[in-house]
């Protein structure tokens, strides 16, 4: 039963504190419920062009970063099938400007972007019995970075301009269905589909 005359709108018999614990849980488990349903399920279908967003457990589609032993990073870009490798060059990119302008860095190097296709399970095992899932094929460029480059060295990007540029450019980009079916089948071509 609400409390009528209580300030915060509190349920009789229970604390404020307890209330609002029960609150953020709600609120909590709402947003896992919503994540859950993420990008897995629309990975490859058609008008699902990547954006310029992180990876996460989620959804595999978008930006990374790891560390590498020689004190370099790399710059993960992972896209749905569709997504033009161009464009999943200027995320990986974009991120590695980004991170830059995060660790107060006025520019970085950046080698050649090496590209790959990871290819999802077409099925699984459950209690014995092989169960047939919808595969997650991802379009993928990794970049290694370094920002220990002084601006005016070769090669050398600056991180602000290169930021703002190239998310600018990926905001205003638009694919056309005939180029991301066409990119759709070569991912689907290499992973054998």
């Amino acid at each position: 039963m609400l409390c009528q005359n209580c300030p915060t709108g509190a349920f009789v018999g229970i604390s404020v504190r307890a209330y609002g614990l029960i609150v953020l849980m709600a609120a909590l488990a709402a947003m896992l419920s919503a994540g859950c349903s993420a990008d897995l399920a629309q990975t490859g279908a058609p008008g699902t062009i990547a954006g310029y967003h992180s990876a996460s457990a989620f959804s595999p589609v978008g930006h990374s970063l790891s560390s590498l032993p020689d004190g370099r990073l790399r710059v993960r870009a992972a896209a749905t099938p569709g997504t033009p490798p161009a464009r999943v060059e200027k995320i990986a990119m974009a991120r590695a400007a980004e991170y830059g302008i995060e660790l107060s860095k006025k520019a970085f190097t950046a080698s050649a972007p090496s590209h790959s296709v990871s290819c999802g399970k077409t099925s699984y095992l459950q209690k014995g019995e092989k169960v047939t899932v919808r595969p997650t094929d991802l379009r993928v460029v990794e970049i290694d970075v370094s920002y220990e480059t002084p601006l005016g060295a070769p090669g050398a990007r600056p991180t602000k301009e290169t930021a703002q540029t190239l998310k600018a450019e990926l905001a205003a980009e638009a694919v056309s269905p005939d180029v991301e079916a066409a990119n759709t089948a070569d991912i689907a071509r290499q992973c054998n589909r």
